[in-house]
């Protein structure tokens, strides 16, 4: 009987040994998958990068190293005054596929981590910079962003004050208030987060942009135009009040049309008053210059209708000719009203 109740001792103990070591290997296991997926510095960049993918930006800004304080940006070359108006989750595109692909440590410990990803269905990646900065428990270590993984796009809009992305309306001069209020373009910096393109248009009744897109890399800055053009509308608008300036040239009685681009010296005597009108309007077409839009030489047809008396012989004729002329808008700019100001060039 005792050598039964040794033996059952004996099958008692290996059997709770061999548990013991099945829950030791499971927690050893369990240890490092953790490590990997929590305490890694690709599992910390992974989780990262998985908040911006689930737009929440205050989660992924909390991580160690992440927040874009005017330290961290001085440290990594960026405008320390960079506005945080486009870290916005609103604004986010639908990033989808996230994998590490790379995990590569220098020789200071920082590892680099690189992470690709599809933003909106278009492939992006991006690099990250790390280092640990302690452990839990003297087994699992902690990981910071050794640089802020945000980047900077140094937008401008050109021939506009504004541009959308999304739903949302910017206004670089919020963000750079010291610029111009007559400046023809707008520039400033915002934070912009990695592996997140923006697109960025702008479009009113007068001007409009074609999209365009920025995405931002973490530690550098990233430039970026919104190239307002004019509508059909604008060229219209001004078109109607060229024709306009012009009808109310050719309404003066007089040979020369005071501050109008058309007009003749006649050396012989007038009789009765000149009669002027427009044959062919100048076709207008708007061009960017430096301070507002502008247009170059425009030809048009005048055609004078006028009595006169030769000096020489006293023979009378009745002209009717055809004047050529040349025109040009030194200025055309948009009230904030919406009303043109417009101003015809003084040809020499």
């Amino acid at each position: 009987m005792a050598v039964g109740d040794a033996r059952a001792r004996r099958r008692a103990v290996l059997l709770w040994s061999g548990v013991g070591v099945l829950l030791l290997a499971a927690f050893v296991a369990g240890l490092g998958a953790m490590q990997r997926a929590y305490y890694s510095p690709s599992g910390f960049v992974e989780g990262f990068v998985r908040s911006i993918a689930a737009h929440d930006v205050p989660n992924a800004l909390a991580m160690p190293g992440a927040a874009p304080t005017a330290s961290a940006l001085d440290r990594s070359g960026l405008p320390v005054g960079a506005s945080r108006e486009l870290l916005r989750s609103d604004i986010l595109p639908a990033i989808r596929d996230v994998r590490v692909v790379s995990d590569t440590t220098a020789a200071d410990g920082v590892h680099t981590v690189v992470v690709d990803a599809r933003a909106d269905g278009q492939p992006v990646s991006a690099t990250f910079r790390v280092h640990q900065t302690g452990s839990v428990l003297g087994v699992l270590p902690t990981w910071a962003f050794a640089s802020t993984p945000v980047g900077v796009a140094r937008i401008t809009v050109a021939h506009a004050s504004t541009f959308t992305v999304g739903r949302h309306t910017v206004n670089p001069r919020a963000a750079s208030p010291d610029q111009p209020a007559a400046a023809f373009n707008v520039s400033a910096d915002y934070l912009v987060l990695p592996l997140a393109p923006l697109e960025l248009s702008h479009r009113s009744h007068y001007v409009q942009a074609a999209p365009v897109t920025v995405t931002a890399a973490s530690g550098h800055v990233t430039e970026a135009t919104v190239d307002a053009q004019p509508t059909p509308a604008f060229t219209t608008a001004v078109q109607k009040q060229v024709d306009a300036f012009l009808d109310r040239c050719a309404e003066q009685k007089v040979l020369q049309p005071a501050g109008c681009p058309f007009g003749v010296e006649i050396d012989d005597r007038v009789q009765g008053e000149p009669t002027w009108s427009i044959d062919t309007y100048p076709k207008v077409r708007l061009v960017p210059g430096d301070t507002s839009w502008t247009t170059d030489k425009m030809v048009g047809v005048a055609h004078l209708d006028v009595t006169v008396q030769s000096l020489f012989d006293g023979t009378i004729t009745v002209r009717s000719d055809a004047e050529p002329f040349a025109m040009s808008l030194s200025s055309v700019t948009i009230r904030p009203d919406g009303s043109l100001a417009i101003v015809v060039a003084q040809e020499p």
